[in-house]
């Protein structure tokens, strides 16, 4: 194998790993500040000129409007329901 096809595959090989990690993001298959699922149980879901927090994993029901507009404190996440509750 020549040096230029080692450095092909190199590239190629680390170009599959960064589109395997968003890939993984945008389908919440792994837990990370960037991605679908958060490890602080919420995530921000912008909403006009504003940003609504909601938990993990929500599917649209109740409405946005129930949930927060600024982040829960620290040790605290947003319920199913909309209310702020320790993590």
């Amino acid at each position: 194998m020549t040096t230029r096809q080692k450095v092909r595959l190199g590239l190629f090989a680390a170009i599959a790993v960064l589109l395997g990690f968003a890939l993984a993001d945008a389908l919440g298959l792994r837990v990370s500040e960037t991605g679908v699922v958060s490890p602080t149980g919420y995530v921000p879901i912008p909403h006009g000129n504003h940003v609504h927090y909601v938990p993990n994993g929500w599917n649209g029901e109740p409405s946005i409007s129930n949930f927060p507009t600024s982040p829960p404190p620290e040790g605290m996440t947003v319920s199913p329901d909309g209310q702020i509750v320790p993590r």
